[in-house]
């Protein structure tokens, strides 16, 4: 495939094609998933908790969430903040969680506890949802994030966040309006 100035970046992966498609599908018993397996619909986000966008991105979410219900299944991958060790650092945060119910917990705060997400943010959450800190756990966490990375990359994901809809990458506006439309 021939690559012209008007392919976006964010499209071309890393073997130098356009990728539009979910390199893996959605995996209840790996994947952070909200909502129904059965659903209709099913909303994959690749973000970061250090990006300003993908905090922005996690009201959008929750309002679409509320809209569509049982419709809506909502999936969130780490793909922290290239270069940012914060950013690394708050991925490992959110799945050092055993189960699914303290992840979410510590996503909600990691992504909303302060205006920006600061070194505070990580030990304050880390006590609050009362995530374990022993060495199993922080490989596991570890292993957990570079998976989603390496998935962040086979599916051409540049910059966060990055949404995809029943597989398909979602390039445009990601407000409450503009992702009801696509859906």
């Amino acid at each position: 495939m021939r690559l012209t100035l008007t392919t976006p970046v964010s499209q071309i992966a890393m073997n130098g094609s356009p990728s539009h498609h979910l390199d893996r599908p959605v995996d209840s018993r790996h994947d952070h998933v909200l909502g129904p397996d059965g659903a209709d619909l099913t909303l994959v986000e690749y973000g970061s908790y250090a990006c300003p966008y993908c905090r922005a991105a996690n009201e959008e979410v929750a309002k679409l969430r509320d809209r569509f219900g049982d419709r809506l299944r909502y999936v969130f991958r780490q793909r922290p903040i290239t270069g940012s060790d914060l950013a690394r650092r708050a991925a490992d945060v959110a799945e050092l969680a055993g189960d699914e119910k303290h992840f979410w917990r510590a996503h909600v705060e990691l992504m909303s506890r302060s205006h920006d997400l600061v070194e505070d943010d990580l030990g304050a959450v880390a006590r609050d949802v009362g995530l374990p800190q022993g060495t199993e756990d922080v490989e596991r966490a570890r292993t957990r994030v570079d998976d989603d990375i390496a998935s962040a990359r086979a599916s051409g994901v540049r910059a966060t966040p990055t949404f995809f809809i029943n597989g398909r990458r979602y390039d445009g506006p990601w407000d409450v309006a503009s992702l009801s439309e696509a859906m």
